[in-house]
């Protein structure tokens, strides 16, 4: 039986997966999980939740097991594919790039999804305003993480092993509402010119969701 993917075409957290499924050519039973009142699942909440209890996208189920978190279902979807330069067997080159991985879901998709939320979803769909020192707050941390990525992509076209990763995927996922979200990414000209490339990849254009509304 081929993995299912439960997902949502316009989350940042399942955009990785998608695209990392792209690239390796993975044949995915895709199940778009509606969202509604009291968030994934819509009318079917408590049904997912028995699925995934943090009621979040994405989830895999596959062979009897469910794994959620966007970064783990990437490493066992990679493992089913077999040896890839996305993820290749050799424990040193998978830890550094597991490391970026791990910094994305720790520092900077906790300051870019904050901007989403504050910038786009408020004003796009909440018919909110923004929270002026939340979003001060939030531009910070940005900047700081940001920077991080800056010193690497000076030296190297991707963030591991001078190569396209699962961390490149990652990253860019974590910045796929950049614009719409007001993250300063022209401010940091390496991490600028990186996210284009990544952009320019035939499986992120294959998993371009529909647009979000302007804030």
């Amino acid at each position: 039986m081929k993995p299912k993917l439960l997902y949502s075409p316009g989350s940042q957290h399942s955009r990785r997966v998608s695209v990392l499924a792209h690239e390796l050519g993975l044949d995915l039973d895709l199940q778009n999980v509606p969202y509604g009142p009291g968030g994934f699942g819509g009318d079917q909440r408590e049904a997912f939740l028995a699925i995934n209890p943090n009621g979040k996208v994405p989830v895999l189920v596959h062979d009897g097991i469910v794994v959620w978190e966007s970064n783990a279902i990437m490493w066992y979807l990679a493992e089913l594919h077999g040896d890839t330069p996305l993820w290749p067997a050799d424990a040193k080159e998978r830890a550094q790039i597991a490391m970026w991985q791990v910094w994305q879901a720790a520092h900077l998709t906790p300051a870019a999804d904050a901007l989403f939320y504050e910038n786009l979803v408020k004003p796009g769909f909440l018919g909110e305003g923004s929270d002026p020192a939340k979003v001060e707050t939030q531009l910070t941390a940005f900047h700081r993480w940001a920077a991080v990525a800056d010193e690497t992509l000076t030296r190297s076209d991707y963030l591991a092993l001078d190569r396209f990763t699962c961390a490149d995927i990652a990253v860019a996922a974590a910045l796929m509402y950049a614009e719409g979200a007001r993250m300063p990414i022209a401010e940091h000209p390496p991490l600028d010119a990186w996210l284009e490339r990544v952009r320019a990849r035939d499986s992120w254009l294959a998993t371009e969701p529909p647009p979000m509304p302007p804030s």
